[in-house]
């Protein structure tokens, strides 16, 4: 299993590791107030598997940098708020080229208010380039 160590993600190379990683024992699936079929986001596409395990994408499409941080922002704190206790949230980077330091800041406080409803979360699928941005301070060249 291809997992990288990060300070605060779990982040896994492939979607069928993050997905076993989440895999629980228990057979509770949890249930929400608000159906989730009818859960809509600017940002963000959330599946949930019959399993319970939410499989979240990212859509990638606003009209400027600052639409895009925002559209997430909310996104985000609409899903924490609606995912239960104990929830398992696998978050797909696929098809994502970029990911900066301000939408990985809101997604440190996602990560954090899931936390705190005994939740977890793993990142799959990071493009070499996104990858680079959960980890800034590492030298991608060599030392000589």
């Amino acid at each position: 299993m291809a997992k990288t160590r990060h300070r605060t993600f779990e982040i896994f190379d492939f979607l069928q590791e993050a997905s076993d990683a989440l895999a629980s024992k228990s057979a509770r699936v949890p249930t929400y107030a608000l159906d989730p079929d009818l859960w809509r986001f600017r940002q963000l596409d959330v599946a949930i598997k019959p399993s319970g395990l939410a499989h979240v994408t990212f859509k990638q499409h606003a009209d400027s940098e600052s639409d895009l941080i925002n559209d997430l922002t909310k996104d985000l704190a609409d899903l924490a708020e609606l995912l239960t206790n104990g929830s398992r949230v696998l978050l797909d980077f696929e098809g994502v080229r970029t990911f900066d330091a301000d939408a990985i800041a809101k997604l440190t406080d996602f990560h954090g208010k899931l936390q705190h409803k005994g939740s977890r979360v793993v990142l799959c699928n990071l493009a070499p380039t996104v990858q680079a941005s959960f980890f800034p301070h590492h030298s991608t060249n060599p030392s000589p």
